[in-house]
């Protein structure tokens, strides 16, 4: 009978080259996960949120900066990994204790044990979509869209004389906007300068996006609230406002924020728009 039981647990990968620092040998820390009799080993992402803990680090490495630099790449010796474990290492421990619940969250969304369908192929994938920043995640597919309608609009107006003010306008967005910034820089930067030519190109943008933008630039007024209520650095907790956040916590949150603002009905067309947005390119739950 197989377990109906999720296994999330930390590994030093000895199969990969080792780095070396006082002799002392250095590998990779990657996870193993057993699920229903399937089995999966993923490279750990902790590495990748040490920056904001960089204090935290140097302090435990005594500023040794060839183990700083192993550590954010995301490499433990044996001695060092033991210790983190035994003494609770802060933050170390603590993100590989959230890393292992981040990821039994991900796969119990996935309902592992009454999903035919279920699978950890490509986990390592599912693992970055879900826990990618979901700020930056909106922003950028609000950017891709609008820019994609910006460039209709243009390509539309370019031959038509009665559209040469829509022409102009257009011409200008594409062209002469530094688009390497986000969009809600440049949204609410260039709605201040150009008002009513921004409202004239909304005009001429689908619904859908219309509606994605004022949604977007909703949320985008609360990110300081969220962070401040979904505090996770104090804990040595992953601290980015993730997909999964958004799954479990955030998504309710928000919805109860823009109820207050707007009303029930708003409200909910604006989650419902965000989650579009979230999921465009992330493979749906189960």
């Amino acid at each position: 009978m197989v377990s109906k039981k999720i296994t999330v647990k930390h590994y030093l990968n000895k199969r990969a080259k080792a780095k070396f620092l006082n002799k002392e040998k250095y590998f990779p820390l990657y996870i193993q996960i057993i699920v229903n009799g399937k089995k999966a080993q993923i490279k750990s992402k902790i590495n990748e949120h040490l920056k904001i803990y960089r204090s935290d680090v140097e302090r435990i490495t005594k500023n040794n900066e060839s183990m700083n630099a192993l550590l954010m790449e995301g490499y433990v010796s044996d001695k060092f990994f033991e210790e983190i474990k035994k003494l609770k290492i802060f933050p170390l421990n603590h993100l590989l204790m959230d890393e292992v619940v981040v990821i039994t969250r991900i796969i119990s969304l996935q309902q592992p044990f009454t999903n035919e369908d279920f699978t950890l192929n490509n986990f390592s994938d599912d693992y970055s979509k879900y826990t990618e920043e979901i700020t930056s995640k909106l922003d950028s597919k609000i950017k891709e869209f609008y820019q994609k309608e910006l460039k209709a609009i243009f390509l539309k107006s370019i031959d038509q004389d009665d559209n040469r003010d829509i022409f102009k306008i257009t011409n200008y967005l594409i062209h002469f906007v530094n688009w390497n910034n986000s969009f809600s820089n440049f949204y609410e930067s260039t709605f201040e300068i150009i008002p009513s030519e921004i409202k004239q190109i909304e005009n001429l943008l689908s619904n859908e996006l219309r509606t994605q933008i004022k949604a977007f630039m909703a949320y985008h007024s609360k990110v300081n609230l969220l962070k401040r209520f979904f505090e996770k650095r104090e804990l040595g907790k992953i601290s980015t406002l993730s997909y999964l956040d958004w799954q479990t916590d955030i998504r309710e949150f928000v919805y109860k924020e823009f109820d207050q603002l707007f009303g029930e009905q708003k409200a909910l067309q604006y989650v419902v728009s965000l989650e579009s947005l979230l999921t465009s390119d992330l493979k749906a739950v189960q």
